[in-house]
């Protein structure tokens, strides 16, 4: 999309991507002394992508000389002339009383957005309408002053910002305009470069009351004496005025999740706008159908990777923390899971997201069961920790077993392997699947078929399955896993959090690998024991040796447990 200078009729200079639409408002209204033009309304061309020329669009009769300052602006044939005799420079858009009537659909989807052209155009194909239709609806906003274009990759004081993503280290490349800046962190949601703009909301939401929106009262959702504590406190938090982040720090299994419906329901009831996220999509996919029970009422969008639908719009939103990357100020709570998991933990871009979806004055309530020590550390100087150590069925958390097994790593064939297996492996799996599924964690993609093929051999009446984070079937096999279709669920780290499988029971393969730190050994053996029907669960860590990650999670857990059976949560 292309920028161009224009000179109102008062000599004020714009930025404009459609003079045409905008000529009708600097025309009349304040723009007009006395009734007459101080001069015509005349526009310089040729375009410029906007991360260019709003450089030089400084409000000077020296406009020209700024221009021919830029080392390859300067070479540009500029020329300020009317409408009519630039018609063949400028954009074709519709012109006349209908272009500037509000599209209700579009303008509610681009509600809090903050959307490239790229995007805008996904957005137009969606409702079927030319790119143009779209740029223009945003445009409008822009022009009522209830939003904003901004360079894609914008220009600062120390160099080049994508302004999607907030990335600084950025790839260079020649272009006509100069050196031009594309951004390798976002690039799975498209192309951000120093060519490209964003449209960024500016409109808040209504302030109305719209009544308390009280939780489904024929939902499952009934919180035992501990997680109604922690569901209060987290209620005072968001009703404060005083901490601005706070941290949920739950047992795996504790219903953390559910602990946060009856502050969301107060936030929405008060016209406030919420936010669940996550880092995977995995655990956006198991949380929607629990938050669309609680909330009947409400349409949820689910933004993920997985789901079509990109620019659905609501009060309440479940996505990613990548799709989060296309809100701009739009939030004024947001629950954000698991902020210890891939890849949101060693990513500024996507804590920088997240950062930029939140509304001035908002709040986030963060929750894990794994915090990292540098978020507790923050969180206890400047916010408020909430605890919740014991699941809803007050059964203890499944301790580990340590199991010594071949450093299978070094094995070039599964025939070899198989030949080093201690005798008592199968069996021990096979116990473990007497109390229901087995999810056996391999450390590597490449380990997943591998030990699939394996397991088939040792257990050949048995249904055994795989996956890991590119396999095309992962979500259906998924399903397949919930509806209890597997005996043995071959998985990475997918599956480690936020995933409930009735009666799961856990092993670890190889849980000396450095993958494997303590946070992630805790997570996965957080998979078993999970629901009120099936409140026991086996977990074994099959590793060569016994290292430091799995003797602090092992700790962790009986740590979790006493806190739990001290407080008197525990039968």
């Amino acid at each position: 999309m292309l920028f161009y200078l224009v000179r109102t009729p008062k000599g004020e200079l714009v930025l404009s991507p459609f003079p045409e639409l905008d000529k009708p408002y600097f025309e009349g209204g304040s723009f007009k002394e006395d009734g007459k033009n101080i001069e015509p309304y005349t526009v310089l061309t040729p375009g410029v992508p906007l991360a260019y020329l709003e450089t030089v669009a400084v409000p000077s009769e020296s406009i020209l000389r700024a221009l021919a300052r830029e080392d390859v602006l300067k070479s540009f044939p500029w020329h300020w002339g009317d409408l009519e005799y630039l018609k063949d420079y400028l954009p074709g858009v519709v012109v006349g009383p209908e272009s500037r009537e509000p599209n209700v659909e579009i303008v509610k989807s681009l509600r809090g957005r903050k959307l490239t052209e790229d995007e805008l155009r996904m957005l137009a194909t969606s409702y079927g309408l030319k790119p143009e239709e779209v740029w223009q609806q945003a445009h409008l906003l822009v022009r009522a002053g209830l939003g904003e274009w901004v360079p894609a990759v914008r220009r600062e004081r120390k160099g080049w910002r994508c302004q999607r993503c907030g990335e600084s280290e950025l790839e260079e490349w020649p272009s006509i305009y100069g050196a031009a800046f594309t951004c390798p962190s976002c690039r799975s949601l498209g192309t951000s470069s120093t060519l490209k703009v964003i449209y960024r909301d500016l409109r808040t939401p209504a302030r109305e009351n719209f009544g308390l929106r009280s939780l489904n009262k024929t939902s499952d959702l009934v919180l035992t004496p501990a997680q109604e504590k922690a569901a209060g406190q987290v209620l005072e938090f968001v009703q404060s005025t005083l901490e601005s982040e706070a941290l949920l720090w739950a047992a795996c299994g504790a219903g953390k999740t559910e602990v946060c419906f009856p502050a969301a329901a107060w936030a929405l009831g008060q016209g406030k706008s919420v936010l669940f996220a996550a880092p995977r999509q995995d655990v956006i996919h198991d949380v929607a159908p629990r938050l669309q029970q609680a909330f009947p009422d409400l349409s949820i969008p689910v933004l993920s990777g997985a789901s079509a639908a990109k620019f659905s719009a609501g009060d309440l939103v479940l996505a990613t923390t990548h799709q989060v990357l296309r809100f701009y100020q739009a939030f004024d709570l947001i629950f954000l899971d698991e902020l210890d998991a891939f890849p949101y933990r060693d990513s500024r871009m996507l804590q920088w997201g997240v950062t930029q979806a939140l509304r001035p004055g908002g709040k986030i309530l963060f929750l894990s069961a794994t915090p990292d020590p540098a978020t507790l550390k923050r969180i206890r100087k400047e916010g408020k920790i909430i605890r919740l150590p014991a699941r809803h069925h007050r059964r203890p958390l499944p301790v580990p077993v340590f199991k010594k097994m071949p450093d299978w790593s070094r094995v070039k064939d599964s025939g070899s392997l198989l030949s080093k297996m201690q005798p008592g492996f199968g069996s021990m799996l096979a116990a473990l699947r007497e109390h229901g599924p087995v999810i056996f964690f391999v450390p590597k993609i490449s380990s997943v078929n591998v030990w699939t093929e394996i397991l088939k051999s040792i257990f050949p009446g048995w249904s055994i399955a795989g996956s890991y984070s590119r396999d095309p079937e992962r979500l259906d096999k998924l399903v397949a896993l919930r509806r209890g279709d597997f005996d043995l669920f071959v998985a990475t780290s997918i599956l480690e959090r936020g995933v409930t499988i009735e009666g799961a029971q856990v092993a670890v393969m190889a849980a000396d690998h450095p993958v494997f730190d303590e946070r992630s050994l805790v997570q996965m053996a957080g998979r078993a024991g999970r629901t009120r029907a099936n409140p026991s669960g086996g977990v074994i860590f099959f590793a060569a040796r016994e290292t430091a990650a799995i003797r602090t999670a092992v700790r962790w857990i009986n740590e979790q447990n006493e806190l739990a059976r001290t407080a008197g949560l525990l039968d």
